[in-house]
């Protein structure tokens, strides 16, 4: 072989040998799928939700979802970063909820977001003691980690949303200054505005003032949430924020189907009520059925729709309803708050076809003043005279004297409408073939509008009787 031929044979050898070694690096850095790639399942929802596939390891712990005539189906339920139901306000929830669902009582709604928000804030004006029992109460273990929580986070970013807007206010007696520290955390978490008045010779002046900001607020949703007699000459402060939620479907109901059923109430009696449903058949919706109760989400529109990008939250309505006697409200709101996410774990995935349909239309409003029920879950020396010198000079003596909160919610075949408002006054001492599932609420159920990406609870409540008001 002539040198010519040889320089030729080894420069192809040395290119193949080349392309082999370029062709494992290249393989070897490729990004492996991650399980959202590989599933045929996965959605756009948050939420891991995936088939058992034969060869395939799940990432997340799996959940059984247990469907009628036996079939089952293995969830993922990631519930990495969701926050615990202690730090989303959830067993003041529970404590309310619970009381007034009992011997078959009224409606209830109540907004963990909006309480989280204004005690937090509370929270940044007190020091010692009685921070740290406000700040047990919030489920975190400093002030810093209570600023990063995901709840405070949302909170902030509520405004740039198309569906919500959030609102915070602090009223300061005259006599009275705010620490810098305070007012600088106040206007860069909430964007809290602060505003001097005279409690001392006015208070009922001042008590209209944030009122009416607070209707403001919410487009007049929430009118009075500082009752008559909230506040007084010794009142010092009041924090107050509102938050407005009008949210449509993103799947509307039909509204010439809607129709009158029966909806039958705890103490045995049947009340006609509107129920939507779609009124096209076969579809399909986000529902699953647990053991002993079974869950429905409602996606509303989110800001993405239309600008043709991703949303920066999705936000839904869910609902839980109990199968029947076995389990009832209160034994779902006692999971809800001792289970580490049980709202994402239970949020359905993916759609399946359904059966008969039916979600009532309600509307109504629910009031109530939180001190005996953060008292018995742990907050004492706020409400008996705590340590509150980071929020105005002179702290010392200062005291809550009320936690009020209001909220609303309207449901129709369109969407939601839901306000809330919370005020703390402070004084000074001195897709695979599935069977179809039927969701028929003609029965007291449990509801919540979540946040998806961070589970935080905007609103929860429960209905009762949905001609109520």
């Amino acid at each position: 072989m002539s040198p010519l031929w040889k320089a030729v044979l080894c420069l192809t050898l040395f290119a193949a040998w080349r392309s082999q070694v370029e062709f494992r690096t290249m393989t070897s850095r490729r990004p492996r799928l991650d399980c959202a790639q590989r599933c045929p399942c996965s959605g756009q929802s948050y939420l891991h939700s995936s088939y058992s596939h034969a060869g395939t390891q799940a990432r997340a712990p799996l959940l059984d979802e247990v469907l009628p005539g036996g079939h089952s189906v293995s969830v993922g339920a990631a519930i990495g970063g969701d926050e615990g139901g202690k730090a989303s306000c959830l067993p003041l929830a529970r404590e309310v909820g619970v009381r007034a669902a009992a011997g078959g009582g009224g409606n209830f709604i109540v907004s963990p977001l909006s309480i989280h928000a204004a005690l937090a804030l509370v929270a940044a004006g007190t020091r010692g003691e009685t921070r740290e029992e406000l700040l047990g109460f919030l489920g975190s273990a400093s002030l810093d980690e209570l600023h990063g929580a995901s709840s405070t986070d949302l909170a902030g970013r509520l405004n740039g949303l198309a569906q919500t807007s959030f609102a915070c206010g602090v009223w300061v007696d005259r006599a009275q200054a705010l620490e810098p520290e305070f007012m600088a955390t106040a206007a860069s978490r909430y964007a809290a505005t602060a505003e001097s008045v005279d409690f001392s010779s006015d208070p009922e002046q001042a008590r209209r003032r944030v009122n009416g900001f607070v209707a403001g607020a919410t487009d007049g949703r929430i009118r009075d949430v500082l009752p008559p007699g909230s506040v007084g000459s010794s009142t010092r402060v009041v924090l107050a924020n509102a938050l407005y939620f009008n949210g449509t479907w993103s799947q509307p109901f039909d509204q010439s189907a809607t129709f009158t059923a029966p909806f039958h109430v705890p103490d045995g009696t049947i009340v006609r009520v509107p129920f939507m449903t779609t009124g096209r058949f076969p579809f399909e919706q986000h529902v699953a059925v647990y053991p002993g109760f079974r869950a429905l989400k409602l996606p509303y529109k989110n800001d993405g729709d239309h600008a043709g990008r991703r949303a920066e939250a999705a936000l839904y309505m869910l609902l839980l309803l109990p199968d029947g006697a076995a389990l009832g409200l209160a034994d779902l709101y006692d999971k809800a708050v001792a289970t580490p996410g049980f709202i994402k774990s239970h949020t359905p995935g993916v759609q399946v076809p359904v059966g008969r349909f039916m979600v009532p239309k309600f509307k109504f409003t629910f009031e109530f003043e939180a001190s005996s029920d953060m008292r018995r879950l742990g907050v004492t020396r706020a409400f008996e005279g705590g340590d509150f010198w980071g929020m105005v000079s002179g702290g010392d003596g200062l005291f809550i004297a009320g936690v009020y909160h209001k909220a609303t919610i309207e449901v129709d075949e369109l969407g939601t409408v839901a306000a809330a408002a919370t005020a703390v006054a402070i004084q000074d001492s001195a897709r695979a073939p599935r069977p179809p599932v039927d969701f028929v609420a003609d029965r007291p159920f449990l509801f919540a509008i979540v946040e998806e990406k961070t589970s935080a609870v905007l609103f929860l409540g429960h209905v009762i009787n949905p001609l109520a008001e």
